[in-house]
């Protein structure tokens, strides 16, 4: 246990979560800034495939929260290891792990999902 002026060293799955956790977070930003903006114009709602998704995928504040949630994850986990050196920072460092890659993922979903049924009928 590292309490007071000992600091640990971070793990590398610690480095790996926290670039994961970062890359997450600018992925979204990126996804959201480009795509989102533009899939609103082209695209329908997308309450047939999920009852409310499009109000909650392509709202500001789904991205911004969930920027912020990833990026919590990665500095408290960060903090944990170098204070306490304890499982919970691992642990919560895989928190911020599951959520970069299932909100991006819902993300990326929910804007390609209505393009990919319409090209059902091309074929």
């Amino acid at each position: 246990m590292a309490y007071g002026s000992q600091r640990t060293e971070l793990t590398n799955f610690d480095r790996l979560g926290v670039w994961i956790c970062v890359l997450g977070a600018g992925v979204m930003a990126a996804l959201y800034s480009v795509a989102v903006r533009g899939a609103r114009r082209v695209y329908t709602d997308l309450d047939d495939l999920l009852p409310g998704l499009t109000k909650i995928v392509m709202s500001p504040g789904y991205a911004v929260s969930m920027i912020m949630l990833m990026l919590f994850f990665a500095y408290y986990g960060v903090r944990m290891r170098r204070a306490y050196d304890n499982r919970t920072a691992s642990f919560v460092i895989f928190l911020g792990i599951v959520t970069a890659l299932s909100t991006n993922g819902l993300l990326v979903w929910a804007l390609y999902s209505p393009a990919s049924n319409s090209m059902r009928y091309l074929g």
